[in-house]
């Protein structure tokens, strides 16, 4: 039984030191681990902030639905980058973070970015509908 549990031992060492040797061949390919908590200040700017956009989402004034789209949009940026997520800009990160981020949400957070790039770079007529959909898909990131 002693030499039993002496081979148990063994195997154990010999499998962690396996398992590190593993994840350092593993390091340059993917990095450290990317799923960074949020501290507490964090977490409370985030809430902050999206309160700041809902406030903004039952609006119905036109620029206010638009900076409420530049908001969020931001706010899912900030939290990519605080999830240690890289790319210089945010659809790298986005891109970066896609295993992470259930499909869906993945997708609306796409979607409402795209409406955001309108918003920045074609200054197009925009319903509120549509804006209102776009805040509420990119704030579908997880925080």
């Amino acid at each position: 039984m002693a030499k039993q549990k002496q081979q148990t031992v063994l195997e154990m060492i010999f499998l962690g030191i396996g398992r590190g040797i593993w994840w350092l061949i593993k390091l340059p390919f993917t990095g450290l681990k990317r799923k960074a908590k949020l501290s507490v200040a964090d977490q409370q700017y985030l809430i902050s902030k999206r309160n700041e956009i809902l406030s903004l989402l039952s609006s119905e004034n036109q620029l206010e639905l638009r900076h409420a789209v530049m908001e969020a949009d931001k706010l899912a940026d900030w939290i990519l980058k605080k999830k240690g997520y890289v790319g210089e800009t945010f659809a790298d990160r986005l891109r970066s973070a896609e295993k992470d981020i259930p499909k869906e949400s993945y997708n609306n957070i796409w979607q409402g970015h795209k409406i955001r790039n309108q918003i920045a770079h074609e200054n197009a007529e925009i319903s509120h509908q549509t804006l209102r959909v776009a805040i509420k898909n990119i704030l579908s990131i997880n925080g």
